[in-house]
């Protein structure tokens, strides 16, 4: 099997790398001050959209980079050596949103893939994770829609968002149902920012949902195909935290590298060890493997 990249695949590489050097100047604000400013988040927005790099999960006719997935993986693993996850400035909608209907599309997507909007995704609670079987956010039919009542937990970007893709047992079926939510609808409070030992560009809040009206069209894909479209979110999310991961220990590989290299014990560089040259070609051979 030929591992090497076409010129196509070779050029998308080597923008992600450009931006990623470029986000680079905001790791120590980010790790200093738990975040960035407004004024480095328009920066990096325009930025990013001088790459062409932005949501390059979406089609090109929409306004997306229109990556596969392996070119998306490239891209990703380039961001992931930047620290305080300041790859998540670097925005990918939620996959979910491929269902909008052409009106959910024009009001919340491309707005995204714009810049002009954020979405964040809330499916975990107190009493589910990963797994939403044991949904306890519900959505209770009205004459022109629906009501929210629940609660959401860790709720990434929620800080920054304007708008949710929530999931929710709907009607008397308890479908599991995911709606597009305007986060200053009446009812949405944000009650508590829990702290993390990371740091993130963005927070993970926590939210609850009280008598939230939303119209029908708030539905988004379907009733019942909450589960369904979510656990393709999480499919192809999971393969992009794999390609960070493997961008954040070839950076860290490179780090231990440079400083083997320099520090001097018993008169020469540990680089000249045995042990320690062992330890960096162990974890090259990981690297490798997991690319």
């Amino acid at each position: 099997m030929d591992f090497r990249l076409t010129p196509r695949q070779a050029d998308l590489k080597r923008t992600a790398r450009e931006l990623t050097e470029t986000l680079t100047a905001y790791e120590t604000d980010c790790e200093e001050n738990n975040g960035l400013t407004a004024r480095d988040h328009a920066a990096i927005r325009d930025a990013v959209l001088a790459s062409g790099l932005q949501a390059v999960n979406m089609p090109q006719e929409w306004g997306g980079a229109g990556l596969t997935i392996l070119e998306q993986v490239i891209v990703q693993e380039e961001l992931g050596q930047l620290t305080g996850a300041l790859w998540d400035t670097v925005w990918r909608p939620a996959n979910a949103l491929r269902f909008c209907t052409p009106a959910q599309r024009a009001r919340y997507l491309e707005p995204v893939i714009r810049g002009e909007r954020r979405d964040c995704y809330a499916v975990t609670e107190p009493g589910a994770g990963s797994d939403p079987q044991n949904l306890a956010t519900t959505a209770t039919r009205t004459a022109d829609g629906w009501v929210l009542n629940g609660e959401k937990w860790f709720v990434t970007v929620g800080d920054h968002a304007d708008f949710m893709i929530v999931l929710a047992a709907a009607g008397t079926d308890r479908e599991p149902t995911l709606f597009l939510v305007d986060k200053d609808t009446p009812g949405i409070e944000m009650t508590r920012v829990p702290r993390f030992m990371h740091t993130f560009v963005y927070e993970h809040p926590e939210f609850t949902f009280t008598e939230v009206h939303v119209p029908e069209d708030a539905v988004l894909g379907g009733v019942g195909k909450g589960y369904d479209i979510t656990r393709s979110w999480f499919t192809e999310e999971r393969l992009m935290i794999a390609a960070r991961t493997t961008g954040a220990a070839e950076r860290a590989l490179r780090l231990a590298r440079d400083w083997a290299v320099e520090r001097k014990q018993f008169g020469s560089p540990i680089a000249d060890f045995q042990l320690v040259q062992g330890m960096l070609a162990d974890c090259a051979v990981d690297i490798a493997v997991n690319r």
